[in-house]
């Protein structure tokens, strides 16, 4: 982790659910934490325990993100997000849809969502994460038109 933090500016770690020291130890070493979930009864269980947790283990570090996945997947009992987060007392930095033509195409094709479809809701939502965790911000490219405008003006 150290040799990894040290090589390159920004690291990404999908860490798997089950709670073992290797996980403990990563989580503790982490500079930010993310934590993603489905709204149902489980999840809010393990979410809860993690996060307790993650707040014994790093008092002094910035509480993790919550990011709801897979929300609104039809026929599957779900909690509402205020319902969710209520409990957790925490709000979430990312709500992502239940959309399983986007992500099933991406998936089939190997492929990012943003490039499947970069103007979907779901490519912006991780991008505004993306800076959230990062901490960097994004500068916008200015349109021609307004490039245009400025120059006819002088």
């Amino acid at each position: 982790m150290e040799v990894l933090q040290r090589s390159a500016p920004v690291t990404v770690l999908d860490v798997p659910h089950a709670w073992s020291e290797w996980t403990r130890s990563v989580l503790g070493a982490a500079d930010e934490v993310v934590i993603c979930a489905s709204p149902d009864l489980a999840n809010l269980r393990n979410t809860k325990n993690l996060i307790d947790a993650l707040r014994k283990m790093r008092p002094n570090d910035k509480p993790p993100h919550l990011v709801l996945n897979q929300v609104g997947m039809p026929k599957r009992p779900e909690i509402s997000p205020s319902d969710f987060c209520e409990p957790l007392e925490c709000e979430p930095v990312a709500i992502i849809p239940f959309d399983s033509n986007l992500f099933g195409t991406a998936a089939n094709s190997g492929r990012m969502i943003s490039e499947m479809d970069p103007k979907s809701p779901t490519a912006e939502t991780f991008s505004q994460l993306s800076h959230i965790v990062t901490g960097r911000i994004a500068v916008k490219k200015a349109k021609k038109s307004s490039l245009l405008s400025l120059l006819k003006r002088k």
